[in-house]
């Protein structure tokens, strides 16, 4: 094999590097002197691709036993290049392990407990170390079940790991002696930080942040006369801008999420359908310029919630809820802070100093509802401690108003459904062949400790095998995915697709060594309860950001542990990746027959997939369900599929 660094920077070239044999100048007709050429033709290679290109080489005996002879043990010639299992002659090309895990170690922002548990299992067993304790006899069970060689070379794929991206992927914490076994202890520790980091960056944008409070820095003026602006400042709930966002936003630039609406049945297309409309009088809250109602969120006891502002310099913060007809505090509850401390503290704008003290700044703030706060409507408000100085003050600063609406939790039951896969582009290049999806789901619901409700759902849709996927495709694959029969708090749903070979028994050996690799995963993935223990149970982590956000960001420990040992040994390569966390009350908003369904939506996975929610096609909205298209797209594979989810409320 050759590998060359293509030097084609630009996609489309074609080089001709073949040719037709020259004549033979004795007798260009004799089959003697022709033999091992007759049968030679022209190679026009077309390079798409700036990356790594690789070549491979393979001769095989003449017939009448001229020309270049076989060696007696000679590999096939499509030897496992960056891969445990070889690349099917004439399928699409793979993309090559290094630069896989090149990139996933570019957007991965915390290491995979999982996928390092996942290598040192099959270490220990590959040196035939005894199992230790009931983790390592099921894994051993599992990895009994698989061929060792594959097994050793998913291994040494990981010891050839740069040392900078095995750190990225895989959890060091983990990179243990072969003769140390792998315990419950060790990996309900190593998964317990993983978490914390991930809320950290989730919520607060540093992995530090769950277990650290930081102050935002003094933004404050001394006021002079009537002074009517409000230096403590809520910018947004949970992501949305309040009607105090500043600069002040025209209704024309506010989302559709960020209204009120009133929403009712009617009849479209011969079907019952929930329309709704922005409300414009009777507001439950602030009114927006142009008399358009802001949206008042409805938030379950319990529940956490995220405030973004300005001049939250202190991490003795607390958030006021007062009755908004008397203005009486009903209850303060403390906060976690962390501050930004990048945007400058002043700038200068037409020759003067000035501060920055508009929601630029991206001070951030959790607090918990109260699992015993009586449902209803509140006004809200961060309350200081003066630190600053500023005697006029008093001994508080306090923030401006905002409102929520706080819900019991809701104690329906619900189901999701993926009802159809399309391949709106397959992977390039076309010409090459159809791709073959395979696909995968794990769920689980979230009790009301937020521990995890076992046995996981898996789905593994094995009726797209050997199914060919070209532009246009479309398959119907109605199969439910999350269901569940007692009150939860939160679901986790992980999705991962990949594009593998169309050769059936190559196929065969990808797809049942993936569910042996599932089921190690899982197997770890049951530790998970015992590490949100570890860090406080569920109001611990509720003090630290929505549980439906933290739902989510469990989903991604999980698909991007199976992503990073997928990368490792098998070419098949990631076209499809989700994650899906939401909260019951999430729930109930998206089947409930008055609310809006939610806007269109686009984010970035950490494999570099963008999903785009509701961008292609509109939700639809029926009584107690609702319907959305998630797009993935994936540049590396030129690609874009859909999946079609359905939320049902059944109980």
């Amino acid at each position: 094999m050759t590998t060359a660094r293509s030097t084609e920077e630009t996609g489309g070239s074609s080089i001709s590097r073949g040719g037709t044999p020259a004549k033979n100048p004795k007798d260009p007709k004799d089959p003697k002197e022709s033999v091992g050429r007759r049968d030679c033709c022209n190679v026009d290679i077309r390079i798409d691709s700036a990356r790594d290109v690789h070549i491979y080489n393979c001769s095989c005996a003449a017939p009448g036993g001229g020309g270049p002879a076989a060696p007696p043990e000679s590999q096939p010639c499509y030897p496992p290049v960056g891969a445990c299992l070889p690349v099917v002659p004439g399928a699409k090309h793979k993309l090559d392990r290094d630069y896989k895990l090149a990139r996933l170690a570019e957007r991965v922002r915390v290491p995979s407990a999982l996928a390092a548990g996942t290598v040192h299992l099959m270490r220990r067993f590959l040196l035939g170390k005894p199992a230790a304790n009931p983790l390592e006899a099921a894994a051993f069970a599992t990895l009994g079940q698989m061929p060792r060689d594959f097994l050793s070379c998913a291994v040494a794929a990981f010891d050839t790991v740069p040392p900078r991206q095995r750190q990225r992927l895989f959890a060091s914490s983990l990179d243990l002696d072969p003769d140390q076994p792998l315990d419950e202890a060790t990996l309900t520790a190593a998964l317990a930080e993983e978490i914390k980091q991930r809320i950290g960056i989730q919520v607060f944008d540093d992995p530090k942040a769950a277990e650290e409070e930081r102050p935002g820095r003094i933004r404050i003026y001394e006021p002079q006369g009537e002074d009517f602006f409000s230096q403590v400042r809520i910018c947004a709930i949970n992501d949305l801008r309040t009607a105090n966002f500043y600069p002040p936003l025209n209704p024309g630039d506010y989302l559709p999420d960020e209204f009120q609406h009133d929403c009712e049945l009617k009849i479209v297309d011969g079907e019952p359908q929930v329309v709704c409309q922005v409300r414009t009088t009777d507001c439950p809250g602030h009114t927006l310029s142009g008399g358009v109602c802001a949206r008042v969120l409805d938030v379950a006891q319990g529940d956490g919630v995220v405030l973004q502002g300005v001049n939250y310099f202190s991490v003795d913060a607390k958030v006021r809820f007062s009755n908004p007809q008397t203005g009486e505090t009903v209850r303060e509850v403390e906060a976690h802070v962390w501050g930004d401390v990048d945007t400058p503290v002043t700038e200068v704008v037409n020759g003067q100093t000035v501060l920055i003290n508009d929601c630029r700044v991206q001070d951030r703030l959790t607090f918990q509802v109260p699992n015993d706060l009586s449902p209803g409507r509140y006004s809200i408000q961060v309350v200081l401690p003066n630190i600053t100085g500023i005697d006029v003050f008093g001994a508080e600063l306090v923030s401006n108003v905002e409102f929520i609406n706080v819900i019991p939790a809701p104690t329906s039951r619900f189901q999701v459904v993926i009802e159809a896969i399309s391949a709106r582009k397959e992977t390039s290049p076309e010409w090459l062949g159809s791709d073959e999806v395979g696909l995968r789901t794990m769920a689980f619901p979230m009790d009301l400790m937020f521990q995890p409700i076992e046995p996981m759902q898996e789905q593994a849709f094995k009726d797209l095998r050997g199914v060919e996927f070209d532009t246009g495709t479309t398959r119907d694959i109605t199969r439910v995915v999350f269901q569940h029969d007692q009150p939860i708090l939160a679901m986790v749903m992980a999705v991962l697709g990949h594009e593998i070979d169309s050769q059936r028994a190559y196929d065969q050996e990808i797809t049942d060594w993936t569910e042996y690799f599932w089921d190690l995963i899982k197997e770890q993935a049951a530790y998970i309860g015992a590490a949100i223990v570890a860090l406080g149970g569920g109001g611990a982590l509720a003090k630290l950001g929505k549980l439906g956000a933290i739902a989510a960001l469990i989903a991604a420990g999980i698909t991007i542990g199976v992503d990073a040992i997928i990368a490792l040994w098998a070419p098949a390569d990631p076209i499809i990746f989700d994650t899906i966390g939401l909260s019951i009350t999430d729930l109930a908003w998206l089947t409930s027959a008055d609310a809006p369904p939610p806007g269109s939506s686009s984010f970035t996975t950490e494999d570099d997939i963008v999903v785009n929610v509701n961008t292609s096609i509109p939700p639809v909205k029926r009584p107690l369900e609702y319907v959305e298209v998630r797009e993935y797209v994936s540049d590396d594979q030129d690609s874009r599929y859909e999946l079609r989810y359905r939320y049902s409320r059944v109980a």
